[in-house]
């Protein structure tokens, strides 16, 4: 195994522990120490690399090893909608361990350039990498589980996120691993463990410094939030349509969630708005009966309903993956159209390669972003995997929206066991904090809940059977920092980054020491 790739036993083992270390920092894991420590066997290997290829093999290998943990429940999710789930599965790996690869190897040249500290070049490159991925054109766009995402399940921990958003929190992590990595460089060759803690303790003392002050002021911000009191919110949970052809009409669909709405909860408020999952209807909006149902529903509730529906806009324009909002009245304004699809599911990148099973066709994408009047409050939705883009959260709540809906349907999930619900909801959970916005997830075949502007979970409601929650949703008075001004982490690497690169010129080896040359006699040429 050690001559795969070029590379030795040692430089498997270092790119094995970072890869399993930050597999377990993720959800449903969530463990706190991974977090701070998975990249710095990478970065030791990087730094011991003997050339930037040999680094970038390293990434590679790193890469492969990572994704293919984090993502070994794509092939039980995507067989379900084509033949060719392993081969997606591998080609989304490779893809994934080759931004790895150029991680590193930019890692490599920073470190032999000398402009940059490797402690600080670290935080950079995978701030810089992980922004570029996200915001990589169409559906190449990959924004799953940055690295800021792993402490989710500790809220009040990354409650910097508010000022510099999940990118930031990036940072900030990456930069204590960088701080620990040049604590084990210091102390390597030391032969007694208590002397190689020693050699370090200065960076120790850096990470331990770097890591508590943020986590410090998180806790303490999460504990004096000025909120202001926000809706009543009844989330569903729902148990349609399991298999992909399973038969099941818009009306059954109505029925069942009239039957499940008919019983209040005892004890709960009247709800002043209602959310649906993603995708309750498949043609709904071009059924009368439909619309009249939830017109009706709406009317006995007194409270208007948000809803999930795939749909045409006209003739041969093609379909929709929507959410739109319905009152007494019928529907109230227009539908929000899924803007962010999710590859090889709802529009296909490779087409050719990757046929979708019968029956299926992409989608297309809406073009902006919707705020519902629900009432007094401003409504924005995130239809699945939109919950995964930071902008996304922020442009709805720059354009008045007071809550936020997360509306999915996870039953494409429903093989894939609990790795793809548990990190699809911590990215709602990032998306909470940054904009310090209470948000409100509805699902089909998945849990459904609500998330306090503090990052927590409250009222989760899961299960193998349908069921629902109700409960206030707040929101801070003001707009966070991160909302006003945006992402500055991201693109603040990246700049730094290129301009290193593109400037930054490897270090001359010094001269060795020795004794000066004793200029020549004119008279004797000696």
């Amino acid at each position: 195994m050690g001559a795969v790739f070029g590379l030795d036993g040692r430089e498997w083992r270092l790119a094995s522990a970072s890869a399993a270390l930050l597999f377990a920092a993720f959800p449903p894991f969530h463990l706190v120490a991974p977090s701070l420590l998975a990249l710095v066997p990478l970065a030791v290997a990087v730094r011991e690399a003997r050339t930037a290829v040999r680094a970038a093999r390293i990434g590679f290998v790193f890469g492969l090893l990572h994704y293919g943990m984090l993502l070994h429940w794509m092939v039980p999710a995507l067989e379900r909608l084509t033949p060719t789930a392993p081969l997606v599965y591998a080609t989304a790996v490779m893809l994934l361990a080759l931004s790895q690869a150029l991680a590193c190897w930019m890692l490599d040249l920073l470190r032999r350039s000398g402009r940059v500290p490797f402690w600080l070049a670290l935080p950079l490159v995978w701030t810089a990498v992980e922004w570029g991925m996200a915001h990589a054109p169409g559906t190449l766009a990959y924004p799953w589980l940055g690295l800021g995402t792993s402490l989710t399940g500790y809220p009040e921990l990354v409650g910097i996120a508010e000022l510099a958003g999940a990118r930031g929190v990036t940072f900030w992590l990456a930069l204590v691993n960088g701080f620990v990595a040049e604590a084990v460089v210091a102390g390597r060759g030391v032969r007694r463990w208590r002397g190689g803690l020693r050699a370090g303790r200065a960076w120790l003392a850096a990470a331990l410094a770097a890591a508590a002050i943020p986590a410090a002021w998180g806790v303490w911000r999460a504990r004096h939030l000025d909120l202001r009191p926000g809706p009543v919110v009844t989330t569903v949970r729902t148990t349609l349509r399991a298999q992909p052809d399973e038969e099941f009409s818009d009306l059954e669909a109505l029925a069942a969630v009239d039957a499940l709405l008919e019983a209040p909860t005892a004890g709960a408020p009247a709800p002043s708005l209602v959310v649906l999952p993603e995708g309750t209807f498949r043609d709904g909006l071009d059924q009368p009966e439909v619309v009249a149902g939830l017109g009706d529903l709406s009317r006995r509730l007194a409270a208007p309903v948000v809803f999930g529906v795939v749909r045409a806009q006209e003739a041969g324009a093609g379909r929709y993956n929507s959410a739109a909002l319905a009152g007494p009245a019928g529907l109230l304004g227009d539908p929000y159209d899924k803007r962010r699809l999710v590859p090889w599911v709802e529009r296909m990148p490779l087409a050719g390669l990757f046929p979708v099973a019968a029956g299926e066709s992409p989608l297309r994408a809406g073009v902006e972003w919707t705020v519902f009047e629900a009432g007094l409050h401003g409504v924005g939705t995130l239809i699945c995997y939109e919950a995964a883009f930071t902008g996304a959260a922020r442009a709805l709540r720059r354009a008045g929206a007071r809550v936020l809906l997360n509306i999915t349907n996870d039953a494409w999930f429903a093989r894939a066991g609990a790795f793809a619900v548990a990190q699809h909801e911590a990215h709602l959970v990032m998306r909470a904090i940054e904009t310090r916005t209470g948000a409100v997830r509805s699902a089909n075949l998945g849990p459904a809940g609500f998330v306090d502007p503090t990052g927590r979970v409250r009222a989760r409601v899961g299960g193998p059977g349908a069921g629902l929650a109700t409960a206030w949703v707040d929101a801070v008075v003001e707009p966070t920092w991160y909302v006003r001004v945006g992402d500055v982490a991201g693109p603040g690497a990246v700049a730094a980054l290129l301009l290193l690169l593109l400037f930054g010129r490897p270090r001359r080896p010094r001269p060795p020491p020795g004794p000066w040359p004793v200029p020549c006699s004119p008279e004797t040429g000696h």
